[in-house]
């Protein structure tokens, strides 16, 4: 994978397949490689390039405790962006970075040209709402942080790990699996923290004038899907799409789905140019 410095830590990103570039922006707690399996149906058509962001995959972690931020998580995008010669790029981006994605927007907007966002993690839309599913949209959020400070480990993950994917998913796990889990509790302590710091508000989203499609699974979370249905509200002319039968994780789940709403929107995209 290729290398950059960034701020002093080392950082990684993936590059594959040929064409226009897309940039994907992963989920909390996974890596560049959760985008193989959406790639295979992309990657004949674009260069698809996918970071490992700052405490995630093989990317370090942010050196002060406390301090990640989804800004920071953005710039270190933008510098990916520059090392690959790439001016203005099109991106989807997944829950944690579906969040980062428009941090983007908002700090660099010359350099995207279209958004796709998988469920982003924008609990503060909610609160900026005035919406109840607020606390409900934090509390597992808080609970792993709490674990994390008490040496809880497991039963943070159990939570998180649950919430997303359905009862029982912990206990399913493989010892290897729960021990590769275990191992990142910090970094993913620090996502929390990142997610529960970022107050991207509805007047922000509202400056969104780019090709925008939002994506939701039907079976998701209802703090996920009332940020979907916000956002949606408030990016103009904002394309909506639920996928029948998935929940938060869609990119792993129903890759080929998320693939074929990709493809579509890049094509209305090309025809608009």
């Amino acid at each position: 994978m290729p290398e950059i410095a960034f701020r002093n830590i080392r950082a990684f990103y993936d590059s594959w397949g040929e064409g226009r570039p897309l940039l994907l922006l992963h989920a909390g707690s996974s890596s560049s490689s959760q985008w193989k399996k959406v790639g295979e149906y992309l990657s004949k058509d674009r260069r698809l390039i996918a970071p490992d962001c700052i405490g995630f995959g093989g990317t370090e972690s942010w050196p002060e405790p406390g301090a990640l931020t989804h800004d920071l998580q953005a710039e270190l995008v933008a510098q990916v962006l520059k090392s690959e010669a790439v001016e203005q790029i099109d991106i989807v981006g997944h829950s944690y970075g579906g969040a980062s994605a428009v941090r983007l927007f908002l700090r660099c907007p010359q350099k995207v040209r279209s958004l796709v966002l998988i469920e982003p993690i924008m609990s503060w839309l909610l609160k900026d709402a005035g919406d109840p599913l607020y606390e409900d949209s934090v509390r597992v959020a808080k609970f792993f942080i709490g674990c994390a400070d008490s040496g809880r480990n497991e039963e943070g993950w159990e939570a998180f790990l649950d919430s997303r994917n359905g009862a029982g998913t912990w206990s399913r796990l493989s010892d290897k699996a729960r021990a590769r889990f275990l191992s990142s509790t910090r970094n993913t302590k620090e996502g929390f923290i990142s997610n529960l710091n970022n107050h991207t508000s509805l007047r922000d989203c509202r400056s969104i004038n780019v090709q925008t499609t939002i994506v939701c699974g039907a079976e998701t979370t209802a703090p996920d899907r009332r940020t979907t249905e916000l956002l949606k509200d408030v990016i103009s002319d904002a394309a909506y799409h639920v996928i029948p039968g998935a929940a938060h994780m869609s990119p792993f789940t129903h890759p080929a789905e998320v693939a074929h709403i990709i493809t579509t929107h890049l094509q209305q995209r090309k025809r608009g140019n």
